[in-house]
């Protein structure tokens, strides 16, 4: 099978920039019909139903986001070339009701998602390209399929996108072959944007209990003593983790935020010049040395460094002030992204120390 698409891959050339495919497969041994597709596709937004076209006819570049539609009893199968409408969220939650959905989508630019649905709600949404970094939660869905993928990835076979195809086929029973891309078929075309979807409560019920939304809201409903307190904390774990108190700017900075005070304009201006721009450089210099390393750029010390630089650089500012807009002082949560970029592995126990701080349940 995985033979198969990287065979396909080979013979088509032009499906390396762009690809998104989708399988809808009905729990009913009806399959759905061109205009059914269409109104899930589109959640009533405008759009047409096409005659059988080649892909080569297709509209792509001219505003009308085609979509190929074909039965592959009892299944149906969507094809976009260079197109996104079989990777959105909503159209997954739609084109799953009364089925499952599987499909997988890459662009020029390194975007991919390899994804799967039922029921009307979305299960996996996963980067291809990083099989090698999903966690046992990431695949527990689809565990023999995915399973299958990582293990043939992990030997000597390195084409993500047929690894990714192959899953498809596994999950749905349907193959894209060359006969299929080469054949004609009816098609659609939607106008952007397609209609939105309202979270299920599963899915809200999940977003609020995600740890990154419970520090943001901490963040928003603590009042300014504790924002700074949080800051300072952070400031001074990163100052001692990342030894970023070798910049002098950076115990002026320390000292600020322990005493409530924000960095003006000329200290940000400090800390991009002499403590970010350098340890930037230090990354990057570091990068092309060890360029021959497998070692991932986030777990890079030089790049870890950085990052710590730069969320003390935003920490600096402290939190956002009600006389002070937005283009200020910008989001105190972007020095907690960036931290966590710094912390990886140890960020969420740090992140629920400063959620406890926020919080006041930290005495």
């Amino acid at each position: 099978m995985f033979a198969h698409y990287r065979e396909l891959r080979r013979k088509e050339p032009w499906l390396e920039p762009a690809v998104c495919w989708t399988v809808v497969v009905p729990h009913e041994p009806r399959p759905f019909s061109v205009a059914d597709i269409g109104a899930r596709v589109s959640g009533g937004t405008p759009h047409e139903v096409h005659e059988a076209a080649p892909l080569e006819a297709l509209p792509f570049f001219e505003g009308g986001n085609p979509m190929s539609v074909a039965p592959a009893s009892p299944a149906v199968m969507l094809f976009e070339h260079n197109g996104i409408l079989g990777t959105q969220r909503d159209v997954l939650r739609r084109l799953s009701r009364d089925g499952r959905v599987c499909g997988v989508y890459w662009n020029v630019e390194g975007d991919n998602r390899l994804n799967y649905a039922a029921g009307g709600r979305v299960l996996a949404s996963l980067d291809a390209m990083f099989w090698d970094e999903w966690s046992g939660d990431d695949i527990a869905v689809l565990e023999p399929e995915l399973r299958a993928m990582t293990e043939l990835l992990a030997g000597d076979e390195d084409d993500w996108r047929a690894a990714a195809m192959a899953v498809v086929e596994l999950v749905t029973g349907v193959r894209l072959t060359a006969e299929w891309l080469s054949g004609a078929h009816p098609y659609l075309t939607f106008q952007w944007p397609l209609a939105t979807e309202p979270p299920t409560p599963e899915e809200l019920a999940e977003y609020r209990n995600d740890p990154e939304v419970r520090l943001r809201d901490a963040v928003v409903a603590a009042p300014e003593s504790r924002q700074f307190a949080a800051l300072t904390h952070l400031a001074e774990l990163l100052a001692t983790r990342f030894r970023l108190g070798e910049f002098p700017v950076v115990r002026d900075v320390l000292t600020g935020l322990a005493s409530g005070r924000r960095a003006g304009a000329q200290r940000v201006g400090e800390l991009a010049e002499r403590l970010v721009a350098p340890l930037a450089q230090e990354a990057f210099d570091d990068d092309d040395e060890d360029s021959a390393d497998d070692l991932s750029f986030e777990q890079d010390p030089a790049w870890q460094r950085m990052q710590a630089g730069i969320a003390l650089q935003i920490a600096a500012r402290g939190p956002k002030d009600t006389a002070l807009t937005a283009a200020d002082i910008p989001m105190v949560f972007d020095a907690y992204h960036h931290a966590g970029l710094a912390l990886g592995d140890d960020w969420p126990a740090v992140r629920e120390t400063i959620r406890e701080i926020l919080s006041g349940t930290d005495a």
